[in-house]
This record gives C-alpha cells, sequence and structure tokens, in this order.
C-alpha cells in the first residue's frame, strides 16, 4: 500500500518560498511534533524511576516538543543548502569545503574575534583570550587575580552593547548532542565539544575555549539538568562567540598617536567556487587584526599563531 504524504505548503517545482510559507510550515511542524510526543508519551505503560513518570527520556511534554522542533528546524535548514561553519584557515594554505550542494552557494565569512575571558580550570582561575565561551548569563563581569596579586574585572560582556550568547540548550540542539534530566553538566560540556568540532568544523586549539567560574562549579558539583532546571539557571547559560564583518569598509590607518587603524573583516580573504560541490577560502598575507583588545590576544595566542591564523564562522546557502 504507497502512502501519500500531504505537504505543509504545497508548492510547484521554481515557485518562490515566501516568509508566510516558512512560518506556516514551523507553525505545523510544531502541531505535528506536540500531537506525535503526546502519543508517545500516552503509550509509555512502565518507567523505571517514579520521578519519570510524567516524562519521555527525562523530559515532560513542552521540553521534549522545544527540543523536537528545533531539531527538525534545523534539519530543514541542512536540507534547503545551509551550512554554518567554523574554520581555521591558515597563511600559504588553501581550505576546501567540500559542502556537497550540488550549485555554487552563496558564500558569506565572518571573522570570529579573539576577547577575553576569565576560564576557571583545574582548580585555576584565569585571565585567557578565547573564540568560544562557555558561562551563566548573569556573569558580566568577572574579577580575576592577576600574576602579580592585582585584581581587575573582565567584562564578559561588552559594555554599551547589546548581550552576545547563544542559549546553551539550542547549541545542544543544533549538534544534535544526546542528554536526559540526569546527565550531569559535565558529561554534557564534554559531549557537546565533541559534537561542536566534529567535521566539516575544524578542531580549535585547547586554550582557544573554555568555561567560566560559575559553569566550573556547577561540574565540580555533578549538577544534572534537573538540578539546573530547577535551580531556574538551565536557560541561563550561553555560548558565546564574536563573528564579525564590516560591510563597505576600507582599511583606515592610524592617524597619530591617539588613533588606531582599523581594517576591515575578514580582511585579504578570498573565495573560489572550484565546483558545484566544492568552495575554495584562504587569506593572502597576515592575518590582519586591530590594533587595542584584539591585539592584546597576541601575547596570550602567541606571535605565530595570531599572525598566521585566521578564524572564521563561514555561512553557506544554496
Amino acid at each position: 500500500m504507497t502512502e501519500t504524504t500531504v505537504p505543509y505548503v504545497e508548492r510547484a517545482p521554481g515557485d518562490l518560498l515566501t516568509a508566510e510559507d516558512w512560518n506556516t510550515v514551523q507553525v505545523k511542524i510544531h502541531a505535528d511534533i506536540r500531537s506525535t510526543s503526546q502519543a508517545a508519551a500516552d503509550a509509555v505503560t512502565h518507567v523505571a524511576s517514579a520521578d519519570d513518570a510524567d516524562h519521555l527520556e527525562g523530559k515532560d511534554l513542552d521540553a521534549l516538543t522545544a527540543e523536537v522542533t528545533k531539531r527538525v528546524l534545523d534539519e530543514v535548514r541542512g536540507r534547503s543548502g545551509y551550512q554554518q561553519l567554523v574554520k581555521v584557515l591558515r597563511a600559504g594554505e588553501i581550505t576546501v569545503l567540500e559542502h556537497g550542494l550540488g550549485t555554487a552557494p552563496v558564500v558569506d565569512l565572518y571573522k570570529l574575534e579573539y576577547f577575553e575571558v576569565v576560564c576557571r580550570e583545574d582548580d585555576e582561575t584565569r585571565a585567557a583570550f578565547a573564540t568560544f565561551y562557555l558561562h551563566h548569563s548573569e556573569e558580566r563581569r568577572v574579577r580575576v587575580t592577576a600574576d602579580d596579586g592585582t585584581r581587575r574585572s573582565i567584562d564578559i560582556q561588552p559594555p554599551d552593547f547589546p548581550d552576545l550568547g547563544i542559549p546553551f540548550a539550542d547549541m545542544l540542539a543544533r549538534y544534535q548532542v544526546e542528554y536526559t534530566d540526569t546527565t550531569t553538566l559535565d558529561d554534557l560540556e564534554t559531549e557537546f565539544w565533541k559534537a561542536f568540532y566534529r567535521d566539516p568544523n575544524d578542531q580549535f586549539g585547547d586554550d582557544q575555549y573554555c568555561h567560566s567560574p560559575w559553569f566550573e562549579r556547577c561540574c565540580k558539583e555533578q549538577q544534572t539538568v534537573r538540578r539546573l532546571k530547577q535551580n531556574g539557571d538551565w536557560n541561563d547559560i550561553v555560548f558565546q562567540m564574536r563573528p564579525r564583518k564590516s560591510v563597505n569598509f576600507a582599511g583606515t590607518p592610524a592617524q597619530g598617536d591617539n588613533e588606531r587603524g582599523r581594517n576591515p573583516r575578514p580582511a585579504n580573504t578570498f573565495v573560489q567556487h572550484l565546483d558545484n560541490n566544492r568552495t575554495a577560502v584562504w587569506f593572502e598575507g597576515t592575518a590582519l587584526h586591530d590594533a587595542g583588545l584584539e591585539s592584546r590576544a597576541r601575547d596570550y595566542i602567541g606571535a605565530r599563531e595570531f599572525d598566521s591564523e585566521l578564524k572564521l564562522m563561514i555561512l553557506l546557502k544554496a
């Protein structure tokens, strides 16, 4: 017997997919998932723990619906030809993106900027320059003790600027990290970094990502997802990165002792479509960084790596 699937929004080949169509698809996907999830939950006749009697795999209906919806929408984005990659470009090398989209995609490049954070690892709290950072949204400014014993504050959120950060739960859904309410934050972080750095993303250096003092305390205490939800902290855990690009911006040289030159973001970067399934990306010369805060990362990162590597977020859309 042949099943006939009725499209959410029926369109003929070549028709334009409008914003209204996309909104309708999302609403119908959410409704279908909710009804299917309820049916699955109703079908459960035995659970191992009384604490989970009203849950499926450690999640209640609302949490399960939200997670599955995010995963479905990420899958739709993937099938519609959208990819988001994080890559490390190296001087003198050409990075080939094996996207397999079957056509030359639109390519958008964002420089992943270094930003100062406070890392807590192995019972040590230190200032660092990271590309990716996990922290609590209330950790807006954190104090740290320098090697000379002086204490200073580091802005985790840039002052006089909108807040940055993606909910950690959204990142877990996007990279299909499995967990339940009994999973500890420590284990969850380990599995997240494994998934995040899986091909086609590049592996970044160990000194380029870390977590905050609050995050470390939760890991030490073996706090579970359930505990974090009960405490109201689960939705406040964020993943921060700072992808930035300049639009119609020409580099400006320093004009005086108190003036700083500025460079386009990303600078001297080139894209070449090789065929319908491969695209090359590279940069020429040394990696250019603005003077000031970002250039302060040079001593921490190391001069050779700082000048010869360019970290990018690359968006592809077929």
